[in-house]
This record gives C-alpha cells, structure tokens and sequence, in this order.
C-alpha cells in the first residue's frame, strides 16, 4: 500500500455534508479497506451510532467497519506484519 495525500482529510467533512461527495475528487482520498481498494463513501459507519449493529461489512467497499465510528483507513497498515510481532 501507498500513502496518499489530499488537501482535505475525508474525515474532517461531516456524513451530511458528504451526500453528493463519491471518493476520490477535488484532492480529497478516501480511506483504503483490507484490501486497499479505496471506500467511495466512508461516512455509513458513523451515521450508525446507536444502531443495534456492531462490526458489519461496509455496503461501499467491503471492508469491515463499526458501527458509529470512522471508516478505519488502512493505508498506513504494515503489509510485513507477522503473528510474531505482536506482543501481548
């Protein structure tokens, strides 16, 4: 995976703000699922907080979520991570 810049973070713009906003555009990147395909429209997961959901896949790309929290991003995720090097 690469990192990517844009002048505006997805996550700085509120889901209502974002109805008519489909990522990428106008220099703002979306985050990247498991699979580093990129999310078109992260806002979901949050809008559901409150809702009897817990961990769900996201309708727009696939990866999993939480219910009413941020898309995560796994753009900066280490791709050379083992069981190994976690500790507990």
């Amino acid at each position: 995976m690469t990192a990517r810049t844009g002048t505006v973070k997805w996550h700085e713009i509120p889901p209502a703000e974002a109805v008519d906003i489909t990522l990428p555009t106008d220099g703002i990147d979306g985050p990247l699922n498991e699979a580093g395909e990129p999310c078109p429209w992260p806002w979901e997961p949050q809008q559901l907080k409150g809702a009897p959901l817990g961990q769900y896949h996201c309708p727009y790309c696939g990866g999993m979520v939480v219910a009413g929290v941020p898309h995560p991003d796994y753009a900066a995720a280490p791709d050379n991570l083992s069981p190994t090097d976690y500790k507990g």
